[in-house]
């Protein structure tokens, strides 16, 4: 990743990503969608294997149809209103929302950690802010799919074995609620994502670090503190009162404006994600006791990513509401 071509083509993503959220017209905003995937590619290759050139393609097909989708839509519907939908389904394919997920485990599957956390994370921000600046009745169609996601989320996670799979299931059920966010309030909105950043961050700090695939080598780590620091923030993710991710959730419950059958089915989705996060850190919370949370808290660049994601957006609700 130190390499400048590599440099390069992040500096295209990041860049491409300010552009769609600057435009004022549907081509500029193509443009950098376009920009951001073709910046995304080159980075998910980083050992030059087989299993990385396809997910490279996996990744590209959708994205590439989503975008032809987007902008077909966008020319129609200077004559036909009512095809403004097709734009709303272009940006959930390129999200990879239930139902319109079926690329986003494959590719998961086969990335490194550093590009799957890019896809996870940096890759869901130009799509949902294009969402966000359809108009309102669109914005109302998005529930359904909201909670659809939510519950495939949920139920997708069961019985996974593999880190990156709970993190792709995972991702599949946040996206829904942040679609239900953007109904309710652009600046929760925001801050749902940069919570959701933030804790994924943390996350794969770690993962990182310690080289984890199987959910198994979480209980064979022998940094007590670091592997604290993990399930509290798998927790987080998962939803768990009073964490931050659970204050997010509820921060989107409060503000919409859904039906009663829409928020049942994106507690039910969060309760299964939250179901197989405690499966998944039950031995690791009977030892707590044990663990030793002050010798080398403040020592680690995990403690740090921890801390950030837990106050930081506790400090943004208390600024903005």
């Amino acid at each position: 990743m130190k390499s400048p071509n590599k440099l390069l083509f992040m500096f295209l993503m990041i860049s491409s990503t300010c552009l769609v959220a600057s435009s004022s017209n549907w081509l500029t905003t193509w443009m950098g969608l376009e920009i951001n995937m073709l910046g995304y590619i080159p980075l998910i290759f980083l050992k030059d294997n087989a299993m990385e050139s396809e997910a490279a393609v996996k990744y590209l097909i959708p994205q590439s149809v989503g975008s032809t989708i987007f902008i077909s839509s966008a020319i129609i519907s200077n004559y036909f209103n009512n095809l403004q939908i097709l734009m709303l389904i272009a940006m959930c394919l390129k999200l990879g929302v239930a139902p319109f997920h079926f690329w986003f485990p494959p590719v998961m599957a086969t990335l490194q950690l550093i590009p799957a956390f890019i896809l996870l994370t940096w890759q869901k921000i130009a799509p949902i802010l294009v969402i966000a600046s359809l108009n309102t009745l669109l914005l109302k169609m998005i529930m359904p799919i909201a909670v659809i996601s939510a519950l495939w989320g949920g139920v997708g996670g069961i019985n996974q074995t593999d880190i990156r799979s709970l993190l792709t299931y995972s991702s599949i059920g946040h996206t829904g609620w942040m679609l239900a966010s953007i109904a309710s309030n652009h600046m929760i909105m925001f801050s749902y994502l940069l919570t959701y950043i933030l804790i994924n961050a943390s996350i794969f700090t770690f993962l990182l670090k310690e080289n984890m695939k199987s959910y198994k080598q979480l209980f064979y780590s022998k940094e007590s503190t670091k592997m604290f620091i993990l399930t509290i923030s798998l927790l987080s993710l998962g939803g768990l009162p009073p964490l931050t991710g659970f204050l997010m959730k509820l921060l989107v419950l409060m503000f919409t404006e859904a039906k009663m059958v829409i928020i049942f089915g994106l507690i039910t989705g969060a309760l299964m994600s939250l179901f197989y996060y405690l499966s998944l850190t039950f031995s690791v919370l009977l030892n707590m006791s044990k663990i030793n949370l002050t010798k080398h808290m403040m020592n680690t660049k995990e403690s740090t990513l921890f801390l950030l994601s837990q106050i930081l957006p506790l400090t943004m609700i208390l600024f903005f509401f």
